[in-house]
């Protein structure tokens, strides 16, 4: 797997919610607006491999944000190193580990 424990540039990525006919709603990724993110450390974290009817790979990342970086929803996107990932499950709040702490934030790529 490429990249390396370190200080890091991601991009988060925060669809509108637009509405389809008979009020469908969905989020519009091809106007999602970017926002920049420096400092950050993104470790991988595991990476399983499907073969069954079609060949599938997840691959996971922990994201943890700097202090006073924007706040991550589990709506966002991230893109990192070229790829785009999900969010996966809800951020872990920052209050709880103390002021200088950052969210932490499970990421999910799954290709195939």
């Amino acid at each position: 797997m490429p990249g390396h424990i370190d200080r890091q540039t991601v991009t988060l990525l925060d669809a509108p919610l637009v509405t389809k006919g008979y009020n469908e709603q969905h989020r519009d990724w091809e106007h999602a607006k970017p926002t920049p993110v420096y400092r950050v450390t993104v470790d991988y974290t595991g990476s399983t491999e499907t073969k069954n009817a079609g060949d599938q790979t997840v691959t996971t990342a922990r994201l943890f944000m700097p202090p006073r970086a924007p706040r991550v929803t589990e709506w966002m996107r991230v893109s990192w190193q070229d790829r785009v990932w999900e969010v996966d499950g809800v951020p872990a709040e920052p209050e709880g580990a103390g002021p200088l702490s950052g969210q932490v934030v499970d990421l999910k790529e799954v290709a195939g």
